[in-house]
């Protein structure tokens, strides 16, 4: 296993540990976590390892940080499919390379429901930023007007984010994605897609 897989797992392990955590002390939504110093203590790691794992936590809809009052456990009760998934993420060894291609099969299934309604994607963005890919992507799954792959698609990309996905992808492919879509060509969309995540690296 090389270093960053390595990294991968123990922060893994620390956001396991922290979930059970909560679970042993029955937390409810509401309820208060300990500081990050008394994680770090409890769970004998550094303070930025505890952070990170919250992070993910937090991305994943399960927790959630109030300024000047702590870390709480988020009301997610009515939300059965972050419960579901976040189980999921959290309990699976290979959760990092089932996100991504659930969250690479669910993008393809948007840009395939944007051509059938001939929907057009406005290009307003830098692509030089990860934070441009991912808001373009998220424009697309708004513009389908499918809550539901909306849900899904937010979740993982929240976790897969935590996880130190590389790109290796210039802004002329998404411009281009962007084009072959509002054009209506799906065979160019999907190569151009397929061309962009196979730049990834997952390791």
């Amino acid at each position: 296993m090389n270093e960053r897989g390595r990294q991968t797992k123990v922060y893994l392990e620390i956001v396991k540990k922290i979930k059970e955590i909560i679970d042993e002390n029955q937390l409810k939504p509401g309820g208060k976590l300990p500081s990050e110093r008394e994680l770090a203590e409890q769970l004998k790691v550094g303070r930025s390892s505890v952070r990170e794992a919250l992070r993910a936590l937090e991305l994943l809809g399960l927790i959630e940080t109030r300024r000047g009052e702590g870390t709480f456990i988020a009301d997610f009760r009515n939300h059965r499919l972050v419960e579901i998934l976040s189980g999921f993420i959290l309990t699976n060894e290979h959760a990092k390379k089932d996100v991504s291609e659930t969250k690479q099969l669910i993008e393809l299934a948007a840009i395939h429901l944007l051509i059938d309604q001939k929907k057009t994607i406005v290009d307003s963005y830098d692509f030089n930023q990860k934070k441009d890919r991912s808001r373009c992507f998220q424009k697309m799954f708004e513009q389908t007007d499918n809550y539901l792959l909306l849900k899904i698609w937010r979740i993982l990309a929240n976790f897969e984010s935590s996880l130190n996905v590389n790109y290796h992808v210039g802004k002329e492919r998404y411009i281009r994605l962007i084009q072959a879509i509002n054009e209506g060509n799906r065979e160019e969309a999907d190569d151009l897609y397929r061309s962009i995540f196979t730049s990834f690296d997952h390791r």
